[in-house]
């Protein structure tokens, strides 16, 4: 018999803030992720890289579940959700991005992507049938205007149709991957399902290495930096989940926009790249929009057994 928790949702502020702390991690981690990724992908298509990428993150996933002795499986009713999250979802969008970025500046795509979150709170809406609480409404227009201030500062935008298409496609992608999962993944321990939407998009994106015949390997110059996204991958994929989980897919879309940010952030630290006074102000306007999404109450105190 399963010992999960029927839900792991927060039902109390420190568990709302333990959501909003692994949010913000996961944007952290797959800011790394960008960076580390960096030299990797000039201008091929990216379907055997990010194959490697994933497969390398459930490979130490899984070591680390059988080290910690953490469920290999997921929960009853939430195996399928994750199969399909893991390879229509995550899988396909990163291969959406990562292409896309092929046909234009990686700001504009950039840029296009971000306006998820308001994709996520009008599925929410439509979903819940009723609006949520009107300070997420100032937190998501914050970060959607501090992202694009930091996108719109960092570089050109020029983009071919294609790549708007593409772009576009990935921000609907990832909306259905966020809604679905929590929806449906609710009591699989964030590292059993994290390790398995590895797996899902590793597979997906080889399927469309060989559809597409791209399958050529990167350089074994690249491995180190292979290696790196397949561990911070790893980490931002359990913060994902855990954040997820706890807060639903709407804080966690608006919060998860601090990763443009953070690019830029790693880029002065590790690159030597300017922080323009977009970057700051845009910034500004991501965090203050962060710290609302994090501190507006849309959980309830649980009751004492009496």
């Amino acid at each position: 018999m399963s010992s999960a928790p029927a839900s792991r949702r927060a039902v109390d502020r420190r568990g709302e803030l333990s959501g909003a702390g692994l949010s913000a991690l996961m944007a952290v981690l797959f800011a790394f992720v960008v960076i580390a990724g960096k030299d990797v992908l000039k201008g091929d298509l990216p379907f055997v890289v990010l194959s490697i990428r994933f497969a390398g993150q459930t490979l130490l996933l899984v070591l680390i579940l059988l080290l910690l002795r953490r469920p290999l499986v997921p929960e009853t009713g939430e195996r399928v959700p994750l199969v399909l999250a893991a390879t229509l979802g995550y899988g396909s969008e990163s291969a959406f991005f990562f292409t896309g970025v092929t046909h234009g500046s990686a700001a504009a795509i950039t840029l296009l992507f971000y306006t998820y979150p308001v994709w996520v709170m009008l599925a929410t809406i439509v979903v819940d049938r009723r609006a949520p609480a009107g300070e997420l409404f100032v937190a998501l227009g914050l970060a959607i205007a501090g992202s694009a201030i930091v996108v719109i500062g960092g570089g050109e935008l020029e983009v071919e149709t294609v790549g708007i298409v593409l772009a576009l496609a990935t921000s609907f992608t990832y909306t259905g991957y966020l809604m679905a999962t929590d929806r449906f993944v609710k009591r699989t321990d964030p590292l059993t399902a994290a390790t398995w939407l590895g797996a899902g998009a590793a597979a997906a994106n080889l399927v469309y290495g060989i559809a597409f015949g791209a399958v050529d390997l990167p350089p074994s110059s690249a491995a180190p930096n292979l290696a790196l996204m397949a561990l911070f991958s790893a980490g931002a994929f359990v913060a994902m989940i855990g954040g997820l989980q706890r807060l639903g897919a709407m804080r966690n879309a608006i919060i998860g926009v601090m990763e443009p940010l953070t690019v830029a952030v790693l880029a002065f630290v590790f690159l030597g790249e300017a922080i323009t006074w977009s970057t700051a102000t845009g910034g500004v306007l991501i965090l203050v929009g962060a710290v609302i999404a994090t501190t507006v109450r849309t959980t309830r105190i649980a009751e004492p057994n009496v």
